[in-house]
């Protein structure tokens, strides 16, 4: 066989290894370490992690693309979806053209390999996938991992064809607030909904958002955290309220816990946005009404605290959040360092 045949048929086996999208599924945007390593040779992996993180190992064969390099400020607004143009010239940059399948991974329970495949989606590159469990499943299965980076060759000539309706932008979510069949999934901390943890020039939360955090979906097995299963997880939404006839807008404090949900949601059939501007835009917008319970409760007499603890609240911004150097210094740290501004 010539290698042209050799390049037909393996096409062929990977694309038929594929997660079927016949009808939604887990699998269809989320795949295991042992598909990863089955295929891992045929698709580009791309490790989203800290550059520190990457040199200290990571999957053999994977690329390091900071989060620095797939999110955009515009009009003050930081971790937005970068435009056509930017993700163009992102993929020509590491060699992934439009017919590459991409798995992405970060740790375990980081989000952003999901804001990165989210990304993708959006700009409707379809074969990209999540690796769930993360880096930390790959190594403790003893599965090949590498300290040398790969190098990857830029290409050029990547044209998005077409944009996927997975995204909510502030104006869309405000005109939707009074419509019965829509529905606004805050998966922050319950803290950070209910205004006691502000990171904005407001706390609170969106009027009408229901509150599910995204860590809910997760479940631990042997010390890694791993997706839940369908049904569990769709247990977790009907008791939230979120059901399959309903518009469904995630958002988190900058549209990266919520590209996780997105993608969940997407993957089991629900209509589903991710509001990429998510709390940090919303909140810093007077235009834009918010609920905060917690302000509301310290103006009644008698609550505990004083007005200079009030102010201090309220001035805990996303600025001072970022340049915290050690997350267990700050009383709502729940994750590793790279929570300190999602």
């Amino acid at each position: 066989m010539n290698r042209f045949g050799i390049l037909i048929v393996g096409t062929f086996i990977l694309i038929s290894s594929l997660p079927a999208t016949a009808s939604a599924g887990l699998k269809d945007y989320f795949v295991d370490s042992q598909w990863l390593d089955s295929n891992r040779t045929s698709v580009r992996i791309v490790d989203v992690r800290n550059p520190a993180l990457y040199f200290l190992g990571h999957i053999e064969g994977a690329v390091n693309i900071p989060k620095s390099a797939f999110l955009s400020t515009r009009h003050g607004t930081k971790s937005l979806v970068p435009t056509v143009d930017e993700f163009e010239k992102l993929m020509d940059r590491y060699g992934i053209t439009p017919e590459t399948v991409v798995v992405a991974y970060a740790q375990d329970d980081n989000p952003y390999m999901a804001r990165f495949i989210w990304t993708l989606r959006f700009h409707g590159h379809t074969r990209s996938y999540v690796l769930d469990g993360g880096y930390e499943k790959w190594a403790a299965e003893n599965l090949p991992t590498a300290v040398l980076p790969t190098i990857a060759s830029p290409n050029s000539g990547y044209t998005v064809s077409r944009s996927a309706d997975i995204r909510a932008e502030g104006d869309y979510v405000l005109t939707r607030l009074k419509n019965s069949s829509f529905v606004i999934l805050d998966v922050r901390r319950t803290s950070e909904y209910s205004g006691q943890e502000v990171r904005a020039d407001r706390g609170g939360h969106i009027p009408g958002a229901v509150n599910l955090e995204w860590t809910n979906l997760l479940r631990n097995e042997n010390g890694i955290k791993v997706l839940k299963g369908e049904e569990e997880i769709e247990l977790l939404l009907s008791k939230a309220g979120i059901t399959r006839d309903l518009e469904i807008i995630a958002h988190c404090q900058t549209g990266i816990r919520s590209s996780y949900v997105t993608l969940v949601l997407l993957s089991m059939g629900y209509n589903a946005r991710n509001y990429d501007g998510s709390w940090i835009e919303w909140a810093n917008c007077n235009n834009y009404p918010v609920e905060d319970p917690h302000e509301q409760a310290s103006l009644k007499p008698g609550f505990p605290g004083t007005p200079e603890s009030r102010l201090l609240r309220k001035n805990l911004s996303p600025t001072r959040w970022e340049q915290r150097p050690d997350r267990s210094t700050h009383p709502y740290s729940s994750g590793a360092a790279f929570f300190r501004y999602l």
